[in-house]
């Protein structure tokens, strides 16, 4: 019977995101062939006219409203049936508490490990060149490629650190884009544009931070913690990202493929890789947001395809007394210091607490 149930709420799991994502895309214009999906989409704006929907509230957004909570409340059932028909399992292994001694030297160590292998990612570039001496390039890894996806990753959640600044502080979002490139652009109206423009850079950094700091303390939430970021991450592609001047549906991707992994990491893998794999995520999103600060640094002043960059526009819209190298100077140790913490709470200080 608990195997039925389940299968219950998957399927209605599954009818729930195909509701949200499909309605979300078509209500939003983003799938648009001139046949059937306007069709459809003229005929949501007629209804949702009926409703006497608020003119700001976007058709898309009511995908979202009446859909996800039911796919949330499905995957809750579904993972606590999921939960049930292992719990015979569970039960024949030893008894230990989440706080036992063994435990947090076994979090520590993957903690440890994470950080390692995030660095080794980090200094691929170095890693590629050694490998390459004396071998054929086509038989040569690179670990470029492993890291490429998360430089997609990172600009991702900096155009929705902005996006997330501008709904916070009253504004309103009209769509953000991810390019090949690693570039990406959002387009906000109205909010405070003094917390918009730092939230980018800021907001990825503090993402990396508070990922790392969450992963490595509170182990037993990792589960959950990926399941909330899968989602949001879907939630956040299907409402506001779309194809870039270009046409290329990177941000389209990147959303949904890192949203669908975290949901899969959280549901099905066990808790010692959902906890290396969130730490190596944190600290290589944090590693980029600090190195591109630093590089903008250097390079204030410098615009993409003519807009200025998120420093130059904070000087000349906030501080317009503060030069954009500085601005940016500040808020790679803003950066710094985020990761600091992060590194001294989440691995650092455990460490020294199961030495000493």
């Amino acid at each position: 019977m608990q195997t039925f149930f389940r299968l219950f709420w998957i399927l209605l799991l599954l009818l729930s995101l195909v509701w949200v994502a499909g309605g979300a895309l078509v209500a939003s214009g983003a799938v648009d062939d001139g046949g059937a999906a306007s069709s459809l989409r003229e005929d949501i704006i007629i209804f949702t006219d009926g409703l006497n929907v608020s003119p700001e509230l976007p058709p898309s957004l009511l995908f979202v409203i009446t859909g996800l909570p039911l796919a949330l409340l499905s995957l809750f059932f579904a993972w606590r049936n999921h939960r049930r028909l292992t719990l015979r399992a569970e039960a024949q292994k030893q008894t230990r508490s989440e706080g036992s001694p063994s435990e947090r030297r076994g979090t520590v160590f993957i903690t440890a490990l994470s950080l390692i292998f995030a660095l080794l990612l980090w200094n691929a570039r170095g890693i590629d060149a050694l490998l390459a001496q004396g071998a054929p390039a086509s038989d040569s890894f690179s670990l470029t490629a492993v890291t490429y996806p998360v430089r997609l990753f990172v600009t991702f959640v900096h155009e929705a650190g902005h996006a997330l600044a501008a709904l916070l502080t009253g504004g309103q979002v009209q769509s953000f884009t991810v390019s090949p490139d690693g570039s990406g652009y959002a387009i906000t109206a109205g909010g405070n544009i003094s917390l918009i423009l730092p939230a980018g850079y800021l907001g990825a950094a503090l993402f990396g931070a508070l990922l790392f700091l969450l992963s490595s303390r509170a182990p037993s939430m990792t589960r959950a913690l990926s399941l909330l970021l899968g989602i949001g991450f879907i939630a956040l592609t299907l409402l506001f990202a779309r194809p870039d001047a270009s046409g290329n549906i990177t941000a389209l991707v990147v959303g949904v493929g890192y949203g669908l992994a975290l949901a899969i990491l959280g549901w099905a893998a066990p808790q010692a890789i959902i906890v290396f794999l969130l730490n190596t995520l944190a600290v290589l999103t944090g590693l980029n947001a600090v190195f591109d600060l630093v590089h903008l640094v250097s390079n204030a002043d410098i615009g993409n395809a003519g807009v200025l960059n998120d420093a130059a526009a904070f000087s000349q819209n906030v501080a317009p007394l503060l030069p954009p190298s500085v601005v940016a100077l500040l808020w790679a140790a803003i950066a710094v210091g985020m990761m600091g913490v992060a590194m001294y709470f989440g691995l650092l200080k455990p460490a020294q607490s199961e030495l000493t």
